[in-house]
């Protein structure tokens, strides 16, 4: 501990005082500046994934099951025996296919969703109306609620009369060439659009929700449907609950948690942000840097007092050691410094939500923020090992040197 303690006399010394502290305060200040970014931008990250979980949370279920082999089938029997279990709270069966919209004089290719009444209890998809009401089961054939996206493209607006014109190939026709058949491969209905919703670009400008009969019968499908939407059990982990629906349907059909519907985006999220993280470590690196400055100039500046360790006894491995740990210990105090600012800024964004998102495309008014203490432990080891690794290095040449 030798090194350590007179490393930390040269430092806080209340009778050191000269050029030299203004240099380790500079290096101090270089060093917690990057940390603090990172613990913000890391913990601004977070929300943002949660934020986006969340969103997927109100239009993926928390398990899907679809058959391995073809788009529909027979879910009479099925249906009721999943909804028996233990873990499930409720069943909803929907039929999905990709149809032509076409409003006045517009067009727009998305995907039709049919669902039943239950839909509502499995994914609150309602919670997202930003005009009209979810009201599908609602006369006949029902109302269509759909995307703030499809609206946009094709001017809908629910305080009209007009019917959506929908047209969805029939069963046998190469869907592939669907822009090339002629009109008698088509099914078509109308539907009044009841409602819109509002959720992420990419979902509100391709699903539509509609009746589930209204879907069946514009598909052809019969009886049939494209998929079951399973909603759990407050305590029930989707894995457990995975587990136990695959072995109620057997090996014919294949079931999913909400992560798996949506893995590439889930996936993207979480290695976008360990990517920041190494980018703003390579930031990090560089103001680790100015480390060597101050060691150089703490060695130039305690020469006399080198001197005298070597005649007292104390060997270069000695002095290593001691300029070494001085050059952690300023990179430690830069690394609390900056931790404590960080987690201080995202704690008043929680409460203040200083940054404010532009525009009113979001259903939120500030950038969302969650701090994790795993992110802290790995900004702190991996800022410390630089400023050991680059303190230590400097002491090793300048000692050798001499």
């Amino acid at each position: 501990m030798l090194p350590l303690f007179i490393a930390r006399k040269h430092l806080f010394s209340r009778k050191s005082r000269s050029v030299i502290n203004w240099i380790a305060g500079v290096s101090f200040v270089a060093v917690a500046v990057p940390v603090t970014a990172l613990v913000v931008i890391l913990s601004f990250h977070n929300g943002l994934g949660d934020f986006i979980g969340k969103m997927y949370s109100e239009f993926d279920s928390d398990l899907r099951l679809t058959p391995r082999q073809g788009q529909l089938f027979d879910a009479a029997g099925l249906c009721g025996k999943i909804a028996a279990l233990p873990e499930v709270e409720t069943v909803s069966a929907t039929a999905e296919q990709n149809v032509l919209i076409t409003y006045s004089d517009r067009q727009w290719i998305a995907v039709m969703r049919g669902v039943d009444s239950a839909y509502r209890d499995v994914v609150p998809i309602a919670r997202r109306m930003v005009q009209g009401r979810y009201r599908l089961q609602y006369g006949d054939p029902g109302e269509a609620v759909v995307g703030q996206g499809v609206a946009y493209a094709l001017g809908v607006q629910t305080a009209f009369p007009e019917p959506l014109r929908i047209y969805a190939i029939r069963p046998g026709s190469n869907s592939s060439a669907a822009s090339f058949l002629p009109m008698s491969y088509y099914r078509t209905a109308n539907i009044r659009p009841g409602g819109i919703y509002a959720l992420d670009e990419q979902t509100d400008s391709r699903y539509i929700f509609v009746p589930l009969e209204f879907a069946r019968r514009l598909m052809g499908a019969g009886d049939q449907v494209s998929s079951l939407e399973i909603r759990l059990k407050e305590d029930i982990s989707p894995e457990a609950g995975k587990r136990a629906v695959a072995t109620a349907a057997g090996p014919g059909f294949e079931v999913k948690t909400r992560f798996e519907q949506k893995e590439t985006v889930y996936r993207m999220v979480e290695q976008e942000k360990w990517v920041i993280y190494l980018l703003l470590m390579f930031v990090v690196l560089i103001a680790a840097l100015s480390l060597v400055g101050s060691v150089v100039m703490l060695a130039a500046d305690k020469e006399r007092d080198r001197e005298m360790l070597l005649a007292m006894g104390g060997t270069p491995a000695l002095l290593r050691r001691i300029f070494a740990w001085e050059g952690t210990l300023i990179a430690a105090c830069g690394v609390a410094a900056g931790i404590l600012l960080g987690v201080g800024f995202a704690v008043l964004q929680q409460q203040a939500g200083i940054i404010k998102l532009a525009g009113d495309a979001f259903l939120m008014d500030a950038y969302p923020v969650r701090i994790e203490l795993s992110d802290l432990i790995v900004v702190a080891g991996g800022v410390l090992l630089l400023g050991m690794a680059v303190s230590a290095l400097t002491a090793a040449g300048l000692i050798k040197r001499k």
